[in-house]
């Protein structure tokens, strides 16, 4: 990026750079700006401004549970509203994109960055006593809806192109938390996590049926759920995260 000694308020910087390479969605980081707007090949992106969100308003804990507010389960407090901000892949070519900033406070243009982004944790968590899949269900000549004994399945899928690459976390029987934040219960399977990493790393995606059948009783007459975390990879090292400015 191309700036004079001097920095002062409302000032244009421009510079050209490479698309990333591969199909995942790009944002611009613009933390180092202060305020103004960015346009890619003629493209308005959008105003920018590198506002801090107040130190205080953060609860230590986070519930949604009753009335919502808008200051319930606020996190991030101290840093950044906002830095970085999207460029559609239609706007870009293989190289010679032109960047253009209209600054109006000031800012360090050698720190703006280019990255990729991809969905890198994903989880479900299904019961035994959900409905089965749509697959099982069949309508009978009479108009009527018939269901095959079919058991509950979890599935599992990464963005178009990536893999399942590890799986964090699977427990069958009676798993506790969310999302990054699972952990075993009373009631565990102790062949879960090798039954999902076998059915699932490697793949795009992949389904697993929540049923004794698969994973043997770990409790009897107990409600069991299949809880499972696994991480997403680019099928190669070009689609990591890069700073080409």
């Amino acid at each position: 990026m191309q700036n004079d000694d001097t920095q002062t308020p409302f000032t244009w910087f421009k510079t050209m750079f490479d698309a990333p390479e591969g199909n995942d969605p790009v944002a611009i980081g613009l933390g180092s700006m202060g305020k103004g707007q960015a346009w890619v090949n003629g493209h308005l992106i959008g105003r920018y401004w590198s506002i801090v969100a107040p130190e205080s308003g953060c609860p230590s804990s986070c519930s949604y549970a009753g009335t919502y507010g808008d200051s319930k389960c606020r996190s991030n407090c101290g840093m950044a509203t906002q830095s970085w901000y999207h460029i559609p892949r239609e706007w870009l070519q293989e190289s010679g994109n032109l960047l253009v900033l209209f600054e109006e406070t000031g800012g360090d243009p050698s720190q703006i960055s280019l990255q990729v982004h991809y969905t890198k944790t994903i989880c479900s968590k299904i019961s035994e006593t959900y409905y089965p899949p749509l697959s099982s269900w069949s309508r009978s000549a009479n108009g009527r809806a018939t269901l095959n004994t079919v058991a509950p399945e979890l599935h599992l899928q990464c963005d178009e192109g990536h893999v399942i690459s590890k799986i964090t976390f699977a427990s069958y029987g009676t798993p506790s938390g969310g999302c990054q934040n699972f952990s075993v219960g009373n009631c565990h399977a102790s062949t879960a996590l090798d039954l999902v990493t076998e059915a699932c790393v490697g793949n795009n995606k992949c389904s697993v049926s929540v049923t004794n059948d698969v994973f043997g009783d770990p409790c009897r007459k107990v409600v069991k759920d299949l809880a499972v975390e696994a991480e997403c990879s680019p099928p190669s090292a070009t689609k990591e995260p890069r700073d080409d400015m």
